[in-house]
């Protein structure tokens, strides 16, 4: 036989007719009907009706006297029996919700794995067959000290581009544009195109643009 799946139907006809005693439906001392009539009303055998009754007896909502039948006994009780089932079906319905979230954590946790596999696979790539990513401290009295990206032509002088900055707070500025402000200890992660990149930024941040016959000193930026 297969196994019922939900609340059980005893149950089921348990809390209606607990329903209608708090309705008025059935008065307390009303005497229900036999349970192969209320088995026929509800569709199920006498048994499961039977199952119903000594569950609302339990209770003390009912009553049976033998030879004559089962009596509403209590609409206090019938009461405090509907807010219990009315906690316990919110518990069951926010225990669903929960299994939800977590299946839907599960699968978002595995998509952001598999991006951040991509992710690594990609940077493993890039680093190693085409892209140099490199770091650099803005010196303490370097003349970009308040100065814009595009101010001193950072990408012309350098052919670096810089892709973050973290500044004094230690939070990261990513994709910073031309009117981004730099500042003496901002650490710059840029990309170059090949081995002296590096020499290029750092040289630039120290002296600037070295005009003919200077050793260094300030420069021009320009």
């Amino acid at each position: 036989m297969a196994k019922e799946r939900g609340t059980p139907r005893y149950l089921k006809i348990a809390q209606d007719i607990c329903g209608k005693i708090l309705t008025g439906e059935y008065p307390e001392g009303t005497l229900l009907k036999g349970r192969s009539i209320l088995g026929a009303a509800y569709g199920v055998s006498p048994e499961t009706v039977r199952k119903a009754l000594n569950l609302l007896e339990k209770e003390k909502i009912v009553s049976s006297k033998r030879g004559v039948g089962v009596f509403v006994e209590s609409v206090l009780h019938a009461q405090q029996f509907a807010a219990r089932w009315k906690s316990e079906t919110q518990i069951q319905s926010k225990y669903h919700n929960l299994e939800t979230l977590l299946s839907q954590k599960k699968s978002l946790d595995e998509k952001i794995n598999e991006a951040i596999d991509d992710m690594k696979d990609s940077f493993r790539y890039q680093t190693t067959e085409a892209v140099k990513f490199s770091e650099v401290s803005v010196p303490a009295d370097s003349w970009i000290n308040g100065k814009t990206i595009g101010e001193v032509y950072f990408w012309n002088y350098t052919e670096a581009t810089i892709v973050a900055v973290i500044g004094s707070d230690g939070i990261a500025k990513t994709s910073p544009g031309r009117d981004f402000v730099l500042h003496s200890g901002d650490r710059l992660i840029f990309v170059g195109k090949d081995s002296l990149t590096f020499d290029r930024v750092l040289s630039f941040l120290t002296y600037g643009v070295l005009k003919e016959g200077e050793q260094g000193g300030e420069g021009s930026g320009e």
